[in-house]
């Protein structure tokens, strides 16, 4: 039996003992023993705590994940998944994007990872990840399309420069209604699905994708992006794609549309051959050349225009005139030009003087039959190889080095026109660099909605890993960190439960520094 005891001391403060009557088995008597409780009032009213009580229940990690939880809040994402889904689905959903950034698993790891983690407390999710739990969410997220559309309109901006890209990625499942066998079968092993996504070069971040049948080609995806796009309210808007792209049949519709592009002519294209040749004369003028990057840059600007499924070059006042723009860069024209005759020389003295065989070039590699293509092999009267270089095809080839040709509908200056495009090979590196994480998506879900959901959550990661990226460029920070280092950093940041009060551990100088320079505060 105990009871509790209130002692004034002569400092005239008072203290709360909790005396407990212990049996002495070998006095064979009765004792008391007093444990000290804390200090309190007359009426043994705790002031405070006592330090003795404040055990530690748990010590998750808090670092990375209030860095997301932030991110998300500034960039509106949250705010978006709040609007669309309710807040409690469209914090699950975050939750479980935040966790594919920062520690991506399969579902059926999800709970224990999560039980390390402070996430539920930050966004207040009172949900159990677990496998049968999460699982029936995605069924019910990947289902509900319309849902998924309201976000992506939430997401999009309103204007401005837009990029669309497709990348093909593979999966174990055959009942998916997109995996089909597909142009990197052979190579995979794997059934394919092309998924196309839309950047804004407003914000840099992915705001909306598409899936597709893996054997469908990129130039017939356009069409039902373009329409997307109009029932998103996104007018005005510039498409800006790569040469993949590019078909008579895509320009034609596009200007049917009043959509602006922009879009590199692959150099296989007649018109591109015309394009190069003629810019060879006024390309170099002072007029026309400027300095980006390190490297003087050169614009050379002319029209163009359809004709009977083709594009043929047409003056300023032609009726369908389109405007196209031949680039040239300087440094790298004088590195392919070097690299150009290398391979060509190395081929010739490879093949000069060597017993005439007719079935040479097939026994070359890829790339050797493209120099080959320049050169004239023939057998003299000894049975060896003469080489004989094709005037007219290598000049054709060296007039394309360090130059390409883009038709447009932008009136920006050419200078400016060259930026913009180079902007969008930065963003499609960083897309590239981050499919492994959008593959996570789709492995391992064996039904359609399942694999919708999972597309979606990995959709989410890879929009708030980049809204890292580009916070880490806009800081200045890209060359001391990149996402795996400030994860790391970060991680070692915990929170504790102290006596059933959370408190933060002690805050690194790297960790606030780190925290200061990317404008996140420490709750």
């Amino acid at each position: 039996m105990s009871y509790k005891v209130v002692q004034k001391q002569k400092n005239g403060r008072y203290y709360l003992y909790e005396v407990t009557g212990v049996w002495d088995p070998v006095k064979k008597n009765s004792r008391q023993t007093r444990k000290y409780l804390g200090v309190c009032d007359e009426q043994g009213n705790l002031l405070k705590e006592p330090t003795r009580n404040r055990t530690i229940s748990c010590s998750p990690v808090y670092g990375p994940y209030q860095l997301f939880v932030q991110l998300a809040e500034k960039s509106g994402l949250m705010s978006a998944l709040d609007d669309v889904y309710g807040k409690r689905d469209g914090r699950r959903l975050l939750a479980m994007a935040i966790l594919g950034v920062v520690d991506p698993v399969t579902v059926n790891q999800m709970e224990s990872v999560m039980e390390d983690t402070y996430l539920r407390e930050l966004l207040d999710v009172e949900w159990e990840f677990e496998q049968s739990s999460v699982c029936r969410f995605l069924q019910t997220v990947g289902h509900g399309s319309e849902q998924k559309e309201l976000l992506f309109r939430e997401l999009a901006p309103k204007s401005g420069c837009v990029i669309f890209d497709i990348v093909c990625l593979g999966t174990d499942s055959e009942d998916l209604e997109y995996s089909e066998i597909g142009r990197k079968t052979h190579l995979t092993g794997s059934r394919q699905f092309n998924l196309g996504m839309v950047h804004s070069m407003e914000d840099h971040l992915p705001f909306c994708y598409r899936t597709y049948p893996g054997s469908v080609a990129d130039v017939s995806t356009l069409d039902n992006i373009v329409s997307d796009l109009k029932t998103m309210d996104c007018s005005p808007i510039e498409l800006e794609m790569d040469r993949g792209f590019f078909s008579i049949g895509n320009v034609q519709m596009m200007l049917e549309r009043n959509m602006g592009f922009t879009v590199p002519v692959p150099a296989r294209v007649n018109i591109s051959k015309l394009l190069l040749s003629e810019s060879v004369r006024d390309i170099d003028s002072p007029l026309n050349t400027d300095y980006l990057a390190r490297s003087v840059v050169r614009g050379y600007e002319t029209f163009v225009r359809l004709q009977d499924d083709d594009m043929v070059k047409a003056s300023k006042d032609d009726e369908g005139a389109i405007r196209a723009v031949v680039f040239q860069d300087d440094s790298r024209r004088t590195k392919e030009i070097a690299t150009l005759y290398s391979r060509i020389g190395e081929l010739e003295n490879r093949l000069s003087g060597k017993k005439f065989d007719r079935f040479a070039k097939k026994k070359l590699t890829r790339k050797e039959q493209q120099i080959a293509d320049l050169l004239e092999f023939s057998e003299d009267e000894d049975g060896k190889t003469v080489v004989t270089r094709k005037r007219n095809a290598i000049s054709a080839k060296e007039n394309a080095c360090g130059r390409f040709a883009v038709v447009t509908t932008s009136k920006k200056h050419w200078l400016d026109l060259l930026v913009q495009y180079r902007l969008r090979n930065g963003v499609e590196y960083d897309f590239s660099q981050l499919q492994s994480d959008l593959y996570v998506g789709i492995t391992g879900k064996s039904d359609q909605n399942s694999a919708e959901g999972g597309l979606l959550v990995n959709f989410l990661s890879l929009r708030l890993r980049l809204t890292l990226i580009n916070l880490l460029k806009e800081k200045g920070l890209a060359g001391n960190y990149w996402v795996p280092d400030v994860i790391n950093t970060l991680k070692k940041l915990k929170i504790s439960c102290i006596g059933g009060k959370w408190r933060l551990n002690e805050v690194t100088k790297a960790q606030r520094e780190l925290f200061e320079a990317l404008g996140v505060k420490i709750q």
